[in-house]
């Protein structure tokens, strides 16, 4: 959703009292206070999609809220965000929670909203008898429902993203353990749909897997990813992710053949999927046989009347780049 008003929204901005309308968002926004895997679903709709008078509309999870009515909860969240950087005393930290959550909503690039969510839960943490886990995962998925709805800025936002990677330290810092697989399945790859080539979605991913001290079901991880891969194929993160994946795993010969069998089937030459093969034969991942099938199939491509010129482009820089770059003795210790 973009930041900008048009003319209609910006001339009913203070047609209402602000504060209902934001008192009623946030209603709708709260989740659950006991532990549960469910995310809220938001969408920002034009105000046609709303029956008169009415600027919300939710069923269980699945919550539908007006440009307007956000426009108009984030001015007054606003204010009350700068009257707490004035006066703390003056509101529960479930106030500014509430104001914080409705201002990442309307900008996901918010750092001083983001920033006043950590001083609250650091805060909570340190709080004697404060159930750890509980506090934590309460943040998380409120991030993560920002992360994974249909709002196209935030679920690429660096902003978000470096907040779920701190919550995520902070996991560590109490000897709690995060579900690396899972985590990956329903954010990253989740986000990654919303928003193709999500650059910080997969850097996410990264640093799980690099921070989990493989304490997760790495088969389990590279199917999900490699599922993924094959649903979204033009798709260069989630194949990079991927190749990050092989390059530390035992069955990555598997892995290749069927994503070879895929390339065949489907008789893709896109780029994407292009770079991810020639990195796998280049860095020593790929085996001999892998690599003559690599050839044939890259061969047969070329061959077809039916390949784009500019793909037929791609493939030959191909296996340009794997005869400069690929290491034989890395062959002859995979083969």
């Amino acid at each position: 959703m973009s930041r900008a008003i048009d003319p209609k929204t910006a001339a009913n901005l203070n047609s209402v009292n602000l504060q209902q309308v934001y008192e009623e968002l946030t209603q709708t926004l709260t989740l659950p206070s006991s532990p549960s895997t469910t995310l809220l679903e938001i969408e920002i709709l034009k105000e046609f999609h709303f029956p008169p008078g009415q600027t919300i509309l939710k069923d269980n999870n699945f919550i539908a809220i007006s440009k307007l009515a956000l426009v108009q909860s984030f001015l007054f969240a606003r204010t009350r965000l700068r009257a707490y950087q004035t006066d703390p005393s003056l509101f529960s930290s479930d106030d500014i929670s509430s104001a914080t959550f409705t201002i990442l909503l309307f900008d996901p690039e918010h750092l001083t909203a983001a920033n006043t969510r950590k001083r609250l839960l650091q805060s909570e943490l340190q709080r004697q008898n404060s159930d750890h886990r509980t506090v934590l995962e309460q943040e998380k998925r409120t991030v993560d429902s920002l992360l994974t709805s249909r709002l196209h800025r935030h679920t690429k936002s660096p902003v978000l993203w470096s907040h779920r990677r701190w919550l995520i330290t902070q996991y560590a810092k109490y000897g709690l353990s995060v579900e690396v697989t899972g985590d990956i399945e329903r954010i990253v790859c989740v986000a990654g749909e919303r928003h193709p080539r999500n650059y910080y979605a997969w850097c996410h991913a990264r640093f799980l897997v690099n921070i989990s001290n493989n304490n997760f079901n790495r088969g389990k991880l590279l199917e999900i990813v490699q599922t993924w891969c094959s649903q979204n194929h033009t798709d260069i993160s989630g194949w990079s992710f991927l190749s990050f994946l092989l390059g530390r795993d035992k069955d990555a010969p598997g892995v290749i053949a069927k994503v070879l069998d895929l390339v065949e089937s489907l008789r893709l030459s896109n780029e994407s999927v292009w770079v991810f093969l020639p990195t796998l034969a280049a860095t020593g991942v790929m085996t001999e046989e892998a690599y003559s099938r690599f050839l044939e199939i890259q061969k047969e491509l070329l061959e077809m009347e039916t390949t784009a010129v500019a793909d037929k482009a791609v493939l030959r820089r191909a296996v340009e780049w794997c005869e400069t770059y690929r290491s034989p003795s890395a062959d002859r210790g995979r083969g």
